[in-house]
């Protein structure tokens, strides 16, 4: 159901469990295809437990532990979510299990992980994608030409930035940031605030580093959702 009055629209997930996911501002309509995925997942999707975590992919206890601070949230009805972790401590795999255990649970069919350098979308496509999602279709985004039927995205957040208002508000489950306090910021926040999306934010920037504005933008009050520190690793 979607809400409005001229100004605001608001979506209502219809006899969804969970009030606080329910009903939320959206910045326009979604697509007929969107609303069919989302309701394939208030149908088909299972509970967290049942679903075990890719030790494949993560195998450390601080990254199984940052997967599941974001699982719990979801539960709870979070959409938000930051994790801060010192390079070299697996972010890309983190990020890769996590988009597994929402995958298998049916609760992510669309996936878009953006980052702010070429470098950074190489690797989640080649290492994650390619490693991890084998039979997922998948588009690494090079320009604004596009394939809206791929289920696995990597862009750098200023080509998509191209492109972004070729999607419907509702055409992503799940978008991942890399590096994110690097890339809310200006005209770039566009993007993030038009999607109705599950938004997960990674960096490496330490703790005392990451400003409010950052902490307020993915609903942390006064801590990231998961940290481990460069002294820690």
């Amino acid at each position: 159901i979607f809400l409005s009055n001229g100004d605001e629209i608001w979506f209502w997930n219809w006899k969804h469990p969970n009030p606080y996911e329910s009903m939320r501002m959206v910045k326009g309509f979604h697509s007929l295809d969107a609303l069919e995925r989302i309701k394939y997942q208030n149908n088909n999707k299972k509970d967290f437990s049942e679903i075990k975590i890719d030790k494949r992919i993560i195998n450390r206890d601080y990254q199984i532990e940052a997967v599941n601070r974001v699982l719990d949230g979801i539960k709870k009805g979070k959409r938000k979510f930051l994790l801060v972790q010192a390079t070299g401590t697996g972010k890309t795999r983190v990020s890769m299990a996590l988009i597994k255990i929402l995958i298998d649970s049916k609760r992510v069919q669309k996936v878009l992980f953006l980052t702010d350098r070429k470098a950074l979308r190489d690797q989640a496509f080649n290492d994650g994608f390619k490693v991890f999602f084998p039979d997922e279709s998948r588009q690494k985004i090079y320009t604004g030409t596009l394939d809206k039927n791929a289920r696995l995205y990597a862009s750098t957040i200023q080509t998509f930035m191209e492109c972004y208002q070729e999607f419907s508000p509702g055409d992503f489950d799940i978008i991942i940031s890399d590096e994110s306090h690097r890339s809310i910021y200006n005209k770039w926040k566009d993007v993030f605030t038009y999607f109705d999306a599950i938004k997960v934010g990674l960096t490496a920037t330490p703790s005392e580093l990451v400003d409010r504005d950052t902490l307020r933008f993915f609903d942390c009050e006064d801590a990231p959702t998961f940290l481990y520190e460069f002294d820690d690793a």
